[in-house]
């Protein structure tokens, strides 16, 4: 033993290495043998020693930091400079330095001594030597002697390193290296084809590079020698791609592995190299399109996937290399490397578009044209998204979550940046200040570097690591719910950079950082430290503070009667049952089933051992909380509660239970079955009960009114168990005064106010279902101090008005809930006929009362302390909430007063036969009150004299404008509530049998009051509430865009399962700016209603026709502005939109759009009377069944799966029926229904297939009962063609700055659906009045399509100043990827049924438009060709757009040119021509122009392709003479005219160019002489 010691001591102090290397700023120590052994103590051996062990000493001051993380895969906890801190150390050597008894050592004194240790000298493999480069392409061109000095060079290789060269001379070689290669010049894109092969390298992984390559050993002298020739071969090459430049590096994935095979591909490359210097630049192009025209197209598909996926594993390795601290500073100078992380942070950001902020950072001073045109914007928006989240790998975050700047440029040569560039996911653990001078996160930390120290054994370092990722993803949160929503925006820091937060929220949650099997893990720690640091993470995640403020307002607004759930959703993809429309069912991300994988009963040893951790992470990337649940947090959860947390982790995790249980009516449903989880919360707020008011107190209510939400039996269970009492005691004891509330304190009024809030909307929900209504008694005592209004002056004084206002406003909605379950008023003797046995009532008795006392919050004008709050806007949220809850609990006894049915009425005049005195009290206060202007009736105040002041609706529509969020949705929902009241009070009183007995109150008469009364209020104030609708009209013009913006990605937005918002832009589809549109737009519906459409013969003004247009034009962008709980809101829109007397409207705007269109022609008939009726009944029928059907879904399997289930797209629907208003449950799933619309939803009646052979299988899209039979569906395709075009003429006559929804469809999805509507027959086009309709629906497409064509052509890219595409109707691209076979399927049916019907044909043509994709047009041709039809499509000047559209630009794509020739061969165009076809002239035009025309882009070698067939053709057939002739004599139409000294006989240029093309052949040239003749004859 002492032996061993010895010979360690003499390794570690011996003086065989004289030039060890140092520590920056450490001294040089001196410590013998003796010293070494005693600096903590004698180092004894596992085991037992004879001798005993010397007294030590006591322990030495070291500069070793305590305490210091010590795991298995953390290696050394002292990685000296240029171990893994500088690079140089490879996993052999790693190993190598571990001994077997290295835990059970001492190893205090370790790091004092690790400098003096001597280096481990790794044994030297032979490989590639890269320094000689410049002799592989010498100036000569010659290949053989750099091959013949490649294998000298390798065997001398091999004979130095069997010299064995001291360690230091190896180490100073390959630093020098390393400097030279951090330190060169960045080069251009051009110039990166060959260093390429340099950068591939770095971009290894360090288990593939062992030994390290012989280029990391270069001297910089030979890397410096090498570069002048390498830019000089590089400036030669050219044009090549920078793409094709990446594939072109020689296996870098095996480089250093597989030698022998590594030195011929590298001869192979070097000879290609060679031989494209010696080529021009048309030399190249010419071969690159030689080799494509000879490939197969699906191999080639497979080698270019092939190759970007090398790609992509070139920058993962690169990545692991640069985490390891392996030549970090070469990578940051490579411009390979850049691309993707310009879309995280950016110096610039001129547009929202991906595509541009792409270009634009990949520029980095230059224009890089070959990177733009290879970047994510050409290859879709999912992929430009992935880049975006790529690029936030390498993001480093401060303490606070913000971005360390320095990371996000390139580093200079000057900087030294070898501390920040070593640290990674395996060193982490080891910074302290000592080793970073003090600042440990300095250097910052990536998302992975924090999840690797969330796995240290150092609780101190794991609770760090996730205040670290708490920090980060509540700035990301906050920063993505600030921007606006549906645009993809960036949060600037203080250095004036862009910060891509939604990739920052993506990537953290993605499957990658594995993110949430570490939070479930960190959950069950031992330290409470660390499970609160990881509660909060999980809080933060899923955004349980803001979904709480969310929901919050909803329910403040008295008009949400429901609440969304949050689950993550997608949309199932477009069926050609339904025309390719978009829009489909939504769908959750994982399906139920998988949240359970198995249940109890089932579960056994063989069956749980098939269930791995790698399934919950799957489920966990489709949903974060559904994979919390399926790992069990539940349960864990619970324990944690058992054991007395704190309040700080008991709050957390209430707060997160509360996430889980809005998530999804499954995951509400696990809660409510893990065992003793909801008892234990009851049974904790029952312990804090006496001790006071609590926040965890408040949310454990929360999480019980959540529970009864998501399903009435739970609501029941509450009741019965007790729990509701419980959690509802509060509401029941004796009630406290004003003033005892207020001395409370400030504190102590905040928690009760927020306490009893919730009490309230439990109690409210469970009156929503019909039950605890008689509990009224009980509770209103302790409610009657909150239904009066107060003294405002004492609760200003006190800043408490906001506590009190929230109790007053949820009491009163508490009242509006029982107002709901009031028995209708003019049948109280039916009750028992009308209500169910198991739901209760609330009395009449009580409602008199009550309503006095809400009277007194009514006062706009004559109560001095409520109009003050209005007049000067001060503490004004609170107030108009309260008024809110008021007026919507004064509707609500409104409309139970007014009869269900007026016609069971009594016979005697139909009218009611008497009004409870309130309901006139009530209109005394909404005129005295100036709720309304009435002319004549309050002048005096109001009107003519302008001091007294407006009204109050004019005060709500100013306020609608305010810049505070709550009040502009306050003032909204408070107009609702008005109008709904004014509507019900106007109903109840013409109905009502004697004039109004207006009552007299202190001697004064309100004989002005009662006639308008009598008259009706509506009729007194109908200018002012149209001045309203006006208002409101415009505002949702101004916002239904917005929820077309949110739909972007295909699962729920851009980071799915992660609460509000699913990670979108502004809050996606639960931010404010959209809750605030969809009021509004309710609002709106209900202004639209009380302005009925009279439709009168008589011709209307210009005015009321305007007026009546803007009307059905805010109808229609409600419809794109509703989301899924606001369905019955839609179908009130609905019936606006397909009443007769709007049918009629539209029918005379078509009318008016035919008289001044003269291109269109005029209809020779009218639709008559029974015609609207039949529209207007069966477009009601088919929307409804289209778009508000629900599907429903799935069931969980209750057997469980062994494997993660999938989610089908085309999940069975066939169980379609309309969603019950009675619904068990409160919540509203995003799943299994359609809304929001989407923005073509008007197309559907004309692009659904009704021909069972077109709708097989029913199994995926049984929409079979959306028409009962062909007849049905006939005059449904007929009433959606005559109101596309209704709309479409509306549409023409608003003006131009108004965002129409009918011309926000692409002219793509109008033209599709006219030729679905084809798909079923030519019943459409037999009936004479849906075929006029159908050709000038033609006929105005056909102009949109030129004006877009024109638009496009003329009007310059904002991003690179390029003219746009002209190929913009991208059918396949747009519509659907099998889109070809879709027209294949329209040209079989043209074929068979048609017989060359002119409307048929035209829509057929439309796919042969120069504006149509390339893959369409050669798809739409190739199965004209093949059916032998070419002849039966129209003449070119009888197809819809313009001629031009069709011929220019002149074709350049080689498939379709071959195509064309391959008809003109095989004689499908023989009748074509006789026809004058379409298809003829397109032939003649596009070929004549390619083949004669001297233009420099057209390709030589198709061009004398092209010129033989056609000889070829001509000389074996001589009847194709005439078609040769037509083709010589063609005169291009739009041809630009040439100047005179330039023109050459269009005749003998053409045979020349012919002659050009035989290319010497005799027979061919013969051929063009006979033609000549036969020219000069026919002439």
């Amino acid at each position: 033993m002492e032996k061993k010691q010895g010979s360690s001591s003499s390794k570690s102090s011996g003086p065989q290495r004289p030039s060890q290397r140092k520590m920056i700023g450490a001294k040089a120590m001196r410590i013998n043998e003796d010293e070494g052994a005693r600096l903590v103590g004698s180092i004894v051996e596992k085991g037992i020693s004879g001798k005993p062990p010397a007294p030590s000493s006591a322990p030495q001051p070291t500069v070793l930091p305590f305490p210091v993380a010590r795991h298995r895969s953390h290696g050394p906890h002292w990685s000296p400079f240029g171990s893994k801190m500088g690079g140089g150390n490879d996993k052999k050597g790693a190993d190598n330095s571990d001994s077997d008894d290295g835990e059970d050592m001492d190893l205090t004194g370790f790091d004092q001594i690790a400098a003096f240790a001597n280096p481990i000298e790794r044994k030297q493999k032979k490989g590639l030597d890269l320094s000689n480069w410049r002799e592989l392409v010498p100036n000569d061109n010659s290949l053989l002697p750099a091959e013949k000095k490649d294998k000298v060079l390798l065997a001398e290789l091999k004979e130095q390193n069997n010299k064995g060269k001291t360690t230091e001379n190896a180490d100073k070689r390959k630093m020098s290296s390393y400097a030279a290669l951090a330190d060169a010049d960045v080069l251009n894109p051009k110039e990166m084809n060959v260093e390429s092969g340099l950068n591939s390298v770095a971009n290894m992984e360090l288990d593939k590079l062992d030994p390290v390559p012989d280029i990391a050993r270069a001297q910089p002298e030979i890397v410096e020698s090498m570069r002048p020739r390498l830019v000089e071969v590089q400036k030669n090459q050219g044009q090549v791609n920078m793409e094709e430049q990446s594939h072109m590096v020689p296996g870098s994935e095996n480089f250093g592995i597989d030698q022998g095979s590594m030195t011929l591909e590298s001869q192979i490359d070097a000879e290609n190299r060679a031989q494209l210097e010696r080529m021009s630049h048309e030399e190249i192009a010419e071969a690159q399109a030689e080799i494509m025209e000879k490939m197969n197209p699906t191999l080639l598909k497979m080698l270019k996937k092939r190759g970007q996926d090398k790609l992509k594993k070139q920058k993962c390795s690169g990545s692991d290399l640069a985490t390891n601290g392996q030549l970090h500073n070469l990578q940051d100078e490579n411009q390979l490397t850049q691309d993707t992380k310009g879309f995280s942070v950016m110096e610039s950001d001129d547009s929202h578009m991906v595509t541009e902020t792409a270009s634009k950072d990949a520029q980095r001073g230059q224009d890089n044209v070959a990177l733009q045109n290879s970047g994510p914007g050409n290859s879709g928006l999912w992929n430009a998204w992935s880049e975006r989240v790529e690029a936030v790998r390498d993001l480093r975050f401060s303490w606070d979550g913000t971005v360390i700047e320095n990371d996000f440029g390139q580093v200079s040569k000057t900087d030294n940046n070898s501390v920040r560039s070593g640290y990674n996911a395996d060193n982490v653990t080891e910074r302290d200040f000592l080793r970073t001078e003090g600042d440990p996160g300095a250097a910052g930390y990536t998302i992975k570097e924090a999840l690797a120290l969330a796995r240290s054994t150092v609780p101190g370092q794991r609770a760090l690591a996730y205040h670290l990722l708490a920090s980060v993803l509540y700035k990301a949160l906050d920063n993505i719910h600030r921007h606006q929503v549906g645009y993809t925006m960036r949060s600037v820091n203080n250095s004036g950079v862009f910060i891509d937060w939604e990739a920052v929220w993506a990537y953290a949650l993605g499957p990658e950082p594995e993110l949430v099997l570490a939070l479930r893990m960190s959950l069950d720690d031992n330290h409470n430290s660390v499970v609160l640091a990881c509660a909060k993470v999980i809080q933060c995640i899923l955004s349980c503070d803001m979904n709480e403020y969310f929901v919050d307002v909803s329910e403040r607004l008295a008009t949400c009667e429901k609440v969304v759930c949050t689950a993550p959703v997608f949309r199932s993809r477009p069926e050609i049952e339904l025309g390719f429309l978009h829009g489909g069912f939504w769908k959750y991300n994982t399906k139920p089933s998988n949240i359970f994988p198995l249940s109890e009963d089932i579960m056994d040893a063989k069956s749980e051992e098939k269930l791995t951790i790698q399934d919950d992470i799957v489920v966990a990337g489709q949903d974060f909380a559904a994979g919390l649940v399926r790992m069990g947090i539940l349960p864990r959860i619970r324990y944690l509660l058992e054991t007395d947390p704190t309040v700080a982790l008991e709050e957390c995790m209430i707060s997160i239970l509360i996430a889980i249980a809005r998530h999804s009516p499954t995951c509400a449903n696990a809660i409510i079955k893990c065992e003793r989880l909801v008892q234990t919360v009851v049974g904790r707020f029952a312990e804090k009960d006496k001790m006071g008011v609590y926040p965890s107190k408040i949310k454990s209510v929360t999480l019980l009114k959540v529970l009864a939400q998501s399903d009435k039996k739970n609501c029941i269970e509450f009741i019965k168990s007790g729990i509701f009492q419980d959690a509802t005691s509060n509401l029941s004891q004796c009630p406290l005064s004003l003033d005892q509330w207020i001395k409370s304190g400030k504190e102590n009024c905040k928690h009760a106010s927020a306490l009893m809030v919730e009490q309230l909307r439990f109690w409210k929900v469970c009156i929503q279902y019909g039950y605890c209504v008689s509990y009224f008694g009980d509770f209103f005592p302790a409610m009657h101090l909150w239904l009066n209004p107060p003294t405002f002056e004492k609760l200003i004084e006190n800043n408490v008005l906001n506590e009190f206002a929230a109790i007053t406003t949820e009491a009163y909605l508490v009242l509006e809930s029982l107002a709901r379950r009031l028995s209708n008023f003019s049948s109280q003797k039916h009750i028992s006929e009308l209500v169910d046995d198991d739901k209760e009532t609330w009395s009449w008795s009580h409602v008199g009362p009550i309503v006095n006392i809400a009277l007194k919050w009514m006062a706009f004008k004559t109560n001095p302390d409520i109009s003050r709050f209005f007049d000067q806007q001060k503490e004004l949220r609170a107030i108009l909430f309260t008024k809110i809850s008021t007026m919507h609990m004064l509707s609500s006894v409104l409309k139970r007063v007014t009869p269900e049915d007026t016609i069971s009425l009594p016979e005697s005049g139909g009218l009611l036969p008497g009004l409870p005195e309130f309901v006139s009290k009530i209109g005394l206060e909404v005129i005295n009150n100036l709720f309304l202007s009435f002319p004549g009736v309050n002048d005096k105040e109001y009107g003519t004299d302008p001091s007294a002041g407006c009204s109050f609706i004019e005060e709500l529509c100013h306020l609608r404008h305010h810049g505070d969020y709550e009040i502009s949705l306050g003032s909204t929902c408070c107009l609702h509530g008005l109008v709904q009241q004014v509507v019900s009070l106007d109903n109840l009183i013409q109905l009502a049998k004697t004039e109004i007995q207006t009552p007299s109150f202190q001697g004064h008469s309100f004989a002005k009051e009662g006639k308008v009364l009598e008259d009706g209020v509506l009729k007194w104030s109908l200018i002012e509430l149209k001045t309203g609708l006006i208002t409101f009209m415009k505002l949702v013009t101004s916002e239904w865009h917005y929820l077309q913006s949110i739909e972007i990605f295909g699962r729920g937005g851009p980071a799915p399962g992660v609460g509000l918002g699913w990670g979108a832009s502004g809050g996606g589809f639960w931010s404010k700016t959209v809750l605030l549109a969809q009021t509004d737009a309710e609002l709106l519906i209900h202004l639209l209603e009380i302005f009925p459409f009279l439709f009168s013969e008589d011709i209307p003004l210009d005015e009321d026709m305007t007026f009546t247009i803007q009307r059905i034009n805010s109808a229609l962008e409600v419809c794109l502005t509703l989301g899924p709980r606001n369905r019955v809101t839609m179908e009130k829109a609905l019936d606006i939109l397909l009443q007769v007397p709007v049918l009629k409207y539209l029918n005379l705007c078509i009318c008016r759009f035919l008289h001044l269109n003269k291109e269109i022609k005029q209809f020779g008939w009218v639709y008559q009377e029974e015609d609207f009726l039949i529209f207007s009944k069966m477009l009601a029928s088919h929307f409804r069944k289209r778009w508000l059907c629900s599907s429903s879904g799935q069931k969980a399997s209750t057997k469980g799966s062994e494997s993660l289930d999938t989610i089908p797209e085309d999940m069975d629907i066939s169980n379609t029926t309309i969603q019950d208003h009675d619904c068990p449950s409160l919540l509203v799933e995003w799943a299994h229904q359609r809304l929001p619309l989407p923005v073509h939803w008007f197309l559907s009646p004309i692009s659904t297939i009704h021909d069972g052979k077109h709708a097989e299988p029913p199994s995926t899209s049984n929409i079979q009962n959306l028409v009962k039979n062909p007849t049905d569906f006939l005059e449904v395709a007929r009433g959606g063609l005559f109101f596309l075009l209704g709309i479409e003429a509306m549409s023409s006559f608003l003006s131009s700055d108004v965002p129409s929804p009918v011309r926000s469809v692409p002219v793509i999805w109008k033209l599709h659906s006219l030729s679905v509507t084809l798909l079923d027959g030519m019943s459409v086009l037999e009936e004479e009045k849906s075929r006029d309709v159908y050709e000038a629906l033609q006929e105005l497409y056909g102009q949109l399509l030129d004006e877009s064509r024109v638009h496009r052509s003329t009007k310059p890219m904002p991003e690179t100043g390029e003219k746009n595409s002209i190929e913009f109707l991208r059918f396949q691209s747009d519509i659907h990827e099998s889109y070809s076979t879709f027209i294949e399927t329209l040209v079989e049916q043209f074929a068979a049924i048609s017989y060359g019907d002119l409307i048929y044909g035209r829509q057929v043509a439309i796919y042969l438009h120069r504006s149509v994709e390339a893959p369409v047009r050669l798809a739409a041709w190739n199965a004209l060709s093949n059916a032998r039809v070419l002849e039966l499509l129209p003449p070119l000047e009888k197809c819809s757009a313009d001629a031009e559209g069709y011929l220019e630009p002149v074709e350049n794509n080689e498939g379709i040119l071959e195509a064309y020739v391959k008809s003109w061969v095989t004689g499908a165009l023989d009748r074509a021509a006789t026809r004058g076809s379409v298809t003829f002239t397109l032939v003649l035009h596009h070929l004549s122009s390619f083949i004669f025309e001297d233009d420099a882009d057209v390709k030589l070698s198709l061009r004398n392709k092209l010129a033989k067939s056609v000889l070829r053709d001509y000389s074996r057939k001589r009847q194709h003479e005439g078609l040769m002739l037509q083709l010589l004599r063609y005169n291009k139409q739009f041809a630009s005219p040439q100047p005179e000294w330039t023109k050459e006989s269009e005749t003998e240029k053409r045979f020349r160019f012919l002659t050009e093309a035989c290319e010497g052949n005799a027979s061919l040239l013969k051929e063009v002489e006979k033609l000549k003749s036969s020219f000069r004859q026919d002439q």
